[in-house]
C-alpha cells in the first residue's frame, strides 16, 4: 500500500507531466491564490541563482547597507525590493512564483511601469521612514512615462547619476540631442563632465504650483 507522501508525489509527477503537455495545469492555477512568504535566508537563497557580478554589487552599495536599519537588505534583502520569494525558490515551481517577482527595467516579463515606481516610492516618499522625500508623481519624469530604473542603479556599489562627472553619460542617453546642441551658457555649451545635468537641472521638483500645495 503507497503511503501517503509516496501518493502525494505520484500526483504531483502526473500533474506536472499533465501541465507540460495540456499547458498549464490547474496545479499552476492554484497556487496563482497562494500568498508567498518572505525567505529565511534571504539573500542568500537568492544568490544561489542569481549568482552573477551584478547581483552581488548591491550589497556594496546604499540599498545594500545592513547597518542602515532603512535600506533595503537590513529588512527583507532581496525581497524588499523585488517581493517575497517562497514560491519562486522552491525547486518544485521551476523559479515560477505567484505571483512572479517585481522585475525592473523594461525586459521581457519586467513589471509595469507604475509597479516599479511604486517600489521605489514605497520608501522614497514615506516620511515616516527617515530617508529623504524624494518627489516623482507630477514631475517631467514622470510624465514622460519614465522608470526610476531608467535613470537610476541599485546594483552597483555608486550610482552613476549621482555622481556629477559620470551624471551627463547617463541623461544624455535620452537627452542626445543637448550634447552638441545644448543651450550656450556664457560663451559655450557647459562642461558637462564637471557640472554634470544636477547643476542647473532638478528633474525631481515639482511644478511651483505643486510645490506650494505639498
Amino acid at each position: 500500500m503507497f503511503s501517503v507522501k509516496r501518493m502525494l508525489l505520484v500526483f504531483f509527477v502526473v500533474s506536472a507531466f499533465a501541465g507540460n503537455v495540456f499547458g498549464q495545469s490547474w496545479v499552476n492555477d492554484l497556487l496563482v491564490h497562494r500568498t508567498p512568504s518572505f525567505t529565511e535566508d534571504g539573500a542568500d537563497s537568492c544568490l544561489m541563482c542569481h549568482s552573477g557580478e551584478k547581483m552581488r554589487a548591491v550589497s556594496e552599495g546604499v540599498h545594500g547597507d545592513t547597518d542602515n536599519p532603512l535600506t533595503p537588505f537590513a529588512q527583507n534583502q532581496c525581497e524588499t525590493c523585488h517581493g517575497a520569494g517562497s514560491i519562486h525558490i522552491s525547486r518544485a515551481h521551476g523559479g515560477k512564483g505567484y505571483p512572479p517577482l517585481t522585475i525592473f527595467g523594461y525586459e521581457r516579463g519586467a513589471a509595469t511601469r507604475d509597479q516599479q515606481v511604486e517600489v521605489c516610492l514605497s520608501c522614497h516618499t514615506d516620511e515616516s521612514s527617515g530617508i529623504k522625500v524624494t518627489p516623482f508623481h507630477g514631475t517631467l519624469h514622470d510624465k514622460w512615462i519614465v522608470n526610476c530604473s531608467s535613470c537610476h542603479q541599485a546594483h552597483v556599489e555608486s550610482d552613476p547619476v549621482l555622481d556629477r562627472k559620470l551624471q551627463a553619460e547617463v541623461c544624455l542617453a535620452c537627452h542626445m540631442n543637448q550634447k552638441t546642441e545644448h543651450r550656450k551658457v556664457g560663451r559655450g555649451i557647459p562642461d558637462f563632465n564637471r557640472m554634470g545635468c544636477a547643476g542647473c537641472h532638478r528633474v525631481h521638483r515639482l511644478p511651483k504650483a505643486k510645490e506650494g500645495a505639498e
